[in-house]
């Protein structure tokens, strides 16, 4: 397998949310409010951690990193729903 480029696996990136966000848009129309719900627990739980940044680490550079593609991922599926 060749190497992928920054803008190569920014690009697949953002079309995996894409398609991920297409498809929790449906289940939660179609009745599926429990994947919603999960998610907004994740991030909640997540941001009410006990000062989190006071000694940096890389495994806290990475859980941000994830944090932060499910707001995107969840923001991208309401915006769906709401369309």
């Amino acid at each position: 397998m060749s190497e992928l480029g920054a803008f190569e696996l920014e690009g697949r990136i953002n079309g995996l949310r894409e398609v991920i966000a297409i498809l929790a848009a449906h289940l939660i129309e179609k009745g599926a409010g429990d994947l919603r719900q999960s998610l907004e627990e994740r991030l909640a739980f997540l941001n009410h951690q006990e000062d989190p940044g006071a000694v940096p680490q890389s495994s806290f550079a990475v859980e941000a990193a994830a944090t932060r593609e499910i707001e995107l991922l969840l923001e991208e599926t309401l915006a769906r729903i709401k369309s």
